[in-house]
């Protein structure tokens, strides 16, 4: 697959609510992921306790979406908007720009820019 099918079909996966599948699928085992914040995280099983971690404290997703991605050489973009209710009565909307480089058909590393 090249970067334009790996971008759209991670797309595709996302919007369908198969983030897992989309990471399964497409995420390197030494994925490097840093946070808006400059956590950093290193490893796909580190990834995957992030999203079961997350996950954990959202009460309702009231709406989501993700844009189409921008491609340029072997890096994607993604806009990913959400407005969710965390379990402590704290209501976001999400605002960011995910940003993942592909390497041999896996994403290898990605970061997200939002301002908190």
């Amino acid at each position: 697959m090249n970067i334009q099918q790996i971008a759209g079909e991670v797309v595709k996966l996302i919007r369908e609510g198969k983030n897992k599948q989309a990471k399964d699928t497409f995420y390197a085992d030494d994925i490097v992921s840093v946070e808006g914040n400059g956590d950093t995280l290193e490893g796909i099983e580190a990834i995957y306790q992030k999203s079961v971690d997350w996950a954990a404290q959202v009460s309702e997703v009231h709406s989501a979406s993700v844009s189409e991605p921008l491609i340029a050489a072997d890096h994607f973009a993604l806009n990913i908007k959400m407005d969710i209710s965390y379990k402590n009565g704290y209501r976001a909307v999400m605002d960011e720009i995910a940003v993942y480089e592909v390497n041999d058909g896996k994403i290898v590393f990605e970061q997200y820019f939002f301002k908190s």
